[in-house]
């Protein structure tokens, strides 16, 4: 069974809302090894503004940066009421599963009326 470029978004979107939801059985099996080593350093190292940490998810949005079959770059936004987290990942094709091989913060932007990170 091969990954189907067409798929990587389906991933995606479903990675994001477990993350939103708290579904941590299905972010972790969406995560391949490397991306879990990253992900663990982005939850102690951001500054409280890994997505797990912020109150809340109240959606996200997703933007493909670039897709093959090989590859794909995504960047997905969580907001909440403290504002939003944007997050990049690169996802592979990972025994016939699109998986996150790379994860890292790409930005934050506070709620309106200047809200802190949480960890600040």
């Amino acid at each position: 069974m091969s990954a189907e470029p067409g798929d990587v978004r389906a991933a995606v979107e479903r990675t994001a809302r477990a993350v939103m939801t708290g579904n941590l059985a299905q972010v972790m099996a969406d995560l391949a090894p490397e991306a879990m080593a990253q992900l663990m350093q982005l939850a102690t190292g951001a500054q409280g503004l890994a997505p797990s940490q912020l109150p809340s998810i109240d959606g996200f949005e997703v933007e493909e940066e670039a897709a093959s079959p090989e590859e794909a770059r995504y960047r997905v936004r969580f907001r909440s009421s403290m504002g939003s987290v944007t997050v990049a990942t690169t996802w592979r094709p990972v025994v016939g599963q699109w998986k996150v091989v790379e994860i890292g913060l790409a930005g934050f932007e506070p709620a309106e009326g200047g809200g802190t990170p949480p960890g600040r």
